[in-house]
């Protein structure tokens, strides 16, 4: 009976708009009083060894680093090398749109930031190419999502640190690498859509490849080109762990921006820091407090009574993913991607390696599901976002995602089911 009071009060606060953490925490307490042994100072341990994680720094840096890039140039030479690379094929610029979010996503981390800063560039540029606005608008939403399946991922690190125990310990690093495929996969999608839909628009300017553009924009974006490289290239090899990473990918930017490309002035770093602080105190906040309710749910086994009772009504894996992929496609409607991986993913990643799926595998598709989420209204972040910056009505922007929501369906799909495009990089590493 208790535990029906503690939801209904949950939801009752969810109605009412109350902040998430604020609802974490008393769920929390009250679990921890009424259902657990009464140790309320738990919490207060729980939230301080959360802190205690070493990886939980490598978001602020993270997104620091995605900030300096937005208010820099690291987005327009992307996107000039991008261009030399595919601008010359039938619906050349839709392409570049695709391979330039696909870089920077492999730099920011975060969807919202790779919208931002690619589509402000790409946006203007596609309508004087006459390209549909709904196409344009719809590309670049949805391609933004990337940035949170293309490593390295933010919501990764997020996933990594609530989800693992100490049975199952999910690296960082093998989420990273497992995103590549999967987010390779669905830049393919988009790309062959863009070209078959949009073959028409051939750019008026480069009617063929050019090695002298492709080197003279390398020359100049080398610098933002090889930060992915460095990145990922170290966490894989070992030579630095995912926190260091985004730390060097804060020094590695802010001297580009700021010494050689000049692009980035220092009196606007205390802006720059003061937004990403700002985004990250509520979500520290969320994180820790969800940490403990975790350790709770541990304690008492839910995740394993929930799997036994999953295991009574669903007879095999197939059906099981078909069952949690429904549950998150719905989820991702009206929940977004944070709140979805502290709150639902330590529930079911148990529950999915009780029916042998890889933990890694199980991440992946939870977070290509979110990443849905954020086209999805009520709360597609990226919906929101995107009508902000290009100052359409938020109902044009759902409508133009459509046909693109469909093709991230599809990869949902080849993704659930063919647990090789997650797994055969780690794999290989390991």
């Amino acid at each position: 009976m208790i535990e029906y009071l503690i939801i209904i009060v949950a939801l009752i606060c969810m109605v009412i708009g109350t902040p998430l953490f604020i609802i974490l925490a008393i769920v929390t307490l009250c679990s921890l009083q009424f259902l657990g042994d009464g140790m309320l100072t738990e919490m207060i341990a729980d939230m301080f060894n959360a802190v205690n994680k070493d990886v939980l720094l490598a978001i602020p840096f993270f997104l620091i680093a995605g900030q300096m890039m937005t208010h820099g140039s690291i987005a327009r030479r992307l996107i000039d090398f991008a261009k030399s690379i595919v601008g010359w094929m039938p619906g050349g610029l839709a392409a570049t749109a695709i391979f330039a979010t696909v870089i920077f996503a492999a730099i920011s981390g975060s969807s919202p930031v790779t919208v931002i800063a690619i589509g402000t560039i790409m946006y203007p540029a596609l309508i004087k190419e006459n390209y549909k606005e709904n196409f344009s608008l719809g590309l670049l939403t949805s391609a933004g999502s990337l940035g949170i399946i293309i490593p390295p991922s933010i919501p990764m690190i997020i996933y990594a640190i609530v989800v693992s125990t100490p049975k199952y310990v999910i690296s960082v690093a093998d989420l990273f690498i497992a995103g590549i495929i999967p987010g390779l996969l669905i830049a393919l999608l988009l790309l062959i859509y863009s070209v078959i839909t949009q073959k028409e628009h051939t750019a008026k300017t480069i009617s063929s490849f050019s090695f002298k553009q492709f080197r003279i924009s390398f020359k100049n974006g080398i610098l933002a080109i090889i930060l992915p490289v460095i990145i990922l290239g170290g966490i894989y090899s070992g030579f630095f762990t995912p926190t260091e990473a985004a730390a060097i990918a804060v020094v590695y930017t802010f001297i580009v921006e700021v010494f050689i490309h000049k692009d980035l002035k220092i009196k606007q770093l205390p802006k720059i820091i003061i937004e990403s602080t700002s985004m990250m105190g509520t979500l520290f906040l969320i994180i820790v407090i969800a940490i403990s309710f975790n350790q709770f749910l541990a304690l008492e086994r839910i995740p394993y009574h929930a799997a036994i009772w999953m295991k009574s009504i669903v007879s095999s894996p197939l059906m099981f993913l078909i069952i949690v992929n429904i549950f998150l496609l719905i989820l991702g409607c009206f929940m977004d991607i944070m709140s979805a991986i502290l709150i639902v993913a330590p529930l079911l990643s148990p529950m999915a390696v009780e029916f042998g799926i890889d933990p890694v595998h199980f991440a992946i598709i939870f977070i290509v599901n979110m990443e849905i989420g954020y086209l999805t209204p009520p709360m597609g972040i990226n919906l929101f976002v995107a009508s902000s910056v290009f100052q359409k009505k938020i109902g044009f922007v759902i409508k133009s995602t459509l046909p693109f929501t469909l093709i991230l369906l599809i990869a949902l799909i080849l993704i659930s089911y063919i647990p090789g495009i997650s797994l055969f990089l780690v794999e290989m590493f390991r």
